[in-house]
């Protein structure tokens, strides 16, 4: 449905300008940046006959330009007010026929978007599309975007990123989500949830996503490689600043993410996240210098700057604990073996990242296994031919350190792309319980009391028959 929308917008543009296309100059329109979304972004009738007002002044304004005149108009239509108009010429154009073409272009009824705005470009005579050489002070809305965001620092990047997920990826992913067929009622009811939440506030992301039934049926509705849902989930939490908490689901939901709206942005976080986390390393590794040569007092100072800017840094958090536990060591604070801090910092480090791979203290044995299974992340998804049995495992994992959530959508990916993995759905539906989503196991057959109950022994005796578990047993 939205591919047709989409094509008719894009083919009726096409069948207009071919008209005026007979008629020297030659004219061309692009859409910018989000064309994709003109299905749920504007009123396409509305917005053709708009354009075509556009296209009919800027063609009878300038029909007698000669071949060499260059012309480009930047137009950016925004949710409320009048658009941003920029005009370039090569070779500059009178500044009294410039004023005058705004000016009547400024007379046409606007036609304003619905969601975020919509960017086109007019060229005249423009036949090699080199606008960068023939308009060298003309940036597109992208380019302006992503120079800014490279340009920031960390704390800029930090805010700039809450921003565009609250109010550009957020409006536009609910926005699909609502339009649905009415008989999809998890993904039409999560997306009208989203919709209605104001972002620029304080949010419970697990209460509007993990502890939601309708998040995990609109799961279940998507079509296998649509996953407009997780994704919706991911730009949840960015828009709460967690950041490392996304990137776990980043990583993985990008693996079964196919072509679709939803997936554009996925891709666009992908080089932002890896931007911020370069410049957030940098400044962390600051830290570890100063502590490396036992300037403790310096390196926390260094952590607690970081995380003013951005509080929700795992390994920032752990590196304060690092440093603050050898700072009370040394003045005596403190005794060898004494992991009181550490039980204190880790609650805050895994609410950051809940699978952060560094547990540092285990004074029993099914500590001891935790600490082991936490670990074990950093051997998977070392080859591709592995990479659906890692995802099982990823999940098992996440299971057994009560990531439930996370756990979930992994043995959810399983279940629809692991098609010989019988157990995943049974552990999915497990996890979903988990999480007081208790309803959701009614859409399938089986006998879950009995299946959920073989899942928590064989948990049991996992754990039980480890060598580190029992290691701890007999010492």
């Amino acid at each position: 449905m939205k591919s047709r929308l989409l094509l008719s917008f894009v083919i009726a543009l096409i069948t207009n300008l071919n008209l005026l296309a007979q008629q020297a100059p030659e004219l061309v329109l692009t859409l910018l940046s989000n064309d994709k979304i003109a299905d749920v972004n504007i009123d396409q009738e509305n917005y053709i006959k708009y354009v075509g007002k556009i296209t009919d002044l800027t063609k009878s304004e300038f029909k007698d330009i000669s071949e060499n005149q260059k012309v480009a108009i930047l137009l950016i239509s925004h949710k409320t007010n009048k658009p941003t108009i920029e005009f370039y010429s090569n070779p500059k154009i009178s500044a009294e026929k410039e004023s005058k073409y705004l000016k009547e272009l400024d007379n046409i009824s606007v036609e304003n978007t619905k969601l975020v705005d919509f960017p086109i470009l007019i060229t005249l005579n423009e036949k090699n599309g080199d606008i960068s050489t023939d308009f060298k002070e003309l940036v597109l809305p992208d380019e302006r975007i992503n120079s800014e965001y490279e340009n920031a620092d960390l704390k800029k990047k930090y805010e700039l990123n809450k921003v565009w997920a609250a109010k550009i990826v957020l409006p536009v992913l609910s926005a699909y989500e609502t339009m649905v067929d009415e008989k999809f009622t998890g993904v039409k009811n999560f997306g009208k949830l989203v919709t209605n939440t104001n972002f620029d506030q304080n949010q419970n992301s697990s209460k509007l996503t993990s502890n939601n039934p309708d998040f995990w049926r609109a799961n279940l509705e998507m079509s296998i490689g649509n996953q407009l849902i997780p994704i919706t989930k991911i730009f949840v939490l960015i828009s709460q600043g967690e950041f490392d908490h996304a990137n776990k689901y980043l990583e993985m939901v990008q693996l079964f993410s196919s072509k679709s709206i939803s997936n554009d942005y996925l891709k666009e976080l992908s080089r932002r996240i890896s931007s911020f986390n370069k410049q957030l390393n940098s400044e962390i590794e600051k830290g570890i210098v100063q502590h490396d040569k036992a300037n403790y007092d310096k390196a926390i100072s260094v952590y607690n700057s970081i995380l003013d800017i951005y509080p929700n840094s795992a390994w920032a958090n752990y590196e304060l604990f690092y440093s603050q536990n050898a700072l009370d060591l040394k003045n005596g604070k403190i005794k060898a073996g004494d992991r009181t801090d550490w039980d204190n910092a880790k609650i805050k480090i895994f609410k950051c990242n809940p699978l952060y791979n560094m547990d540092v203290r285990a004074s029993n044995g099914r500590e001891g296994y935790l600490l082991f299974r936490r670990q074990e992340i950093s051997g998977l998804f070392k080859t591709k031919e592995e990479q659906l049995k890692d995802v099982f495992k990823y999940a098992d994992i996440a299971m057994d350190l009560g990531v439930y959530d996370f756990a979930a959508q992994l043995f959810w990916f399983s279940t629809t792309f692991d098609k010989g993995n019988e157990k995943a759905l049974f552990k999915f539906l497990f996890c979903v319980e988990q999480l007081g989503v208790t309803n959701l196991k009614n859409e399938f057959k089986g006998d879950f009391e009995k299946e959920f109950k073989k899942i928590e022994e064989k948990k049991t005796k996992e754990m039980k028959e480890s060598k580190i578990y029992k290691s701890f047993k007999n010492g």
